[in-house]
């Protein structure tokens, strides 16, 4: 599928066992990641093997009923309103006629060394001299809703555009046996996978809890599940819980041994901050977040960009 969603691999215990014991299994394997830049809108870019005609767009090019891609203009006009329209105007403009299908970030417009396209504030060592700026991640090989995105894009930088490489990271060696014990001791008294409409209330809850900087503790996550639903149908239980939290910790540990070797410098609310993030390059990529600190943001944030139905 696009890259519309990635995973936080602690949520794949609501899955079920199986999906939480591969997510564990993959951030000890983690050597190669992503970074993962906080632009917005995302912009997909690129020459449409079916026409051989360049196109930008946002993730709707990637929608099965809907397609907005755009060869003009014109087009943008049609499709777009607002914020988002004036950046594929510029992208479409400036961005180079490459023979590939790109998804970047969008970052920002030239002449500056200072940026904050959405949560984080980014400090380049100096001004950036092309009229755009992106950060490049994942590639495709058709405009498709089935398309397969594969993490991992460089581009150089041209004349009019700065590309940001996102593929300075490293993730150094590094071992939690003792976490990986617990989840192995948890993980088959965790309930079973649940209906979708289930899981879709779990991860709102989570999410929820998130957002207001609740408590992560396993007994105050379930406990607080089961108040809020009045009509608790299992699918979950502490154990599940349990799982969720040392997943989770398991990722922070992850996150904690990955460097980049950029010269960037990031800041929230005007302090000094980490990328907001990173992505394992596989066939089944994570996005490897530290959710307390960032995806709280994202969620409170008072958006510098209009958002817009795809």
């Amino acid at each position: 599928m696009p890259n519309k969603h990635l995973e936080h691999p602690e949520d794949t215990i609501f899955e079920g066992r199986r999906s939480a014991l591969a997510a564990v299994r993959h951030i000890l394997s983690a050597r190669n990641v992503s970074v993962k830049w906080d632009g917005a809108p995302a912009i997909v870019f690129g020459t449409n093997p079916d026409n051989g005609r360049f196109f930008v767009g946002t993730k709707s090019v990637f929608n099965k009923k809907k397609i907005k891609i755009n060869y003009s203009n014109e087009d943008i006009d049609r499709n777009h309103k607002g914020n988002v329209a004036d950046i594929l105007r510029l992208a479409l403009r400036y961005l180079p006629r490459i023979n590939r299908i790109i998804q970047a970030d969008w970052i920002g417009v030239g002449g500056g060394s200072v940026y904050t396209p959405n949560t984080v504030e980014y400090e380049f060592p100096y001004q950036v001299t092309q009229k755009i700026i992106l950060a490049p991640h994942t590639e495709y090989v058709q405009v498709s809703p089935d398309s397969v995105g594969n993490f991992g894009v460089a581009l150089p930088h041209t004349e009019d555009c700065y590309f940001v490489d996102t593929t300075k990271a490293q993730v150094k060696g590094w071992s939690d046996w003792a976490l990986v014990a617990n989840i192995v001791r948890d993980l088959p008294f965790a309930g079973k996978a649940p209906d979708a409409k289930t899981l879709q209330s779990i991860r709102k809850h989570v999410n929820d809890v998130i957002r207001g900087g609740g408590n992560l503790d396993p007994s105050a996550l379930f406990g607080s599940y089961i108040l809020y639903h009045d009509k608790y149908q299992c699918g979950v239980n502490l154990s599940t819980f349990k799982v969720w939290v040392n997943i989770l910790k398991l990722k922070l540990r992850l996150l904690k041994n990955i460097q980049t070797t950029d010269n960037v410098n990031c800041f929230i609310d005007g302090e000094p901050s980490d990328h907001e993030g990173y992505v394992t390059l596989s066939e089944d990529p994570f996005k490897i977040v530290d959710r307390e600190k960032f995806s709280k943001a994202n969620f409170n944030l008072d958006k510098n960009w209009t958002h817009e139905k795809v």
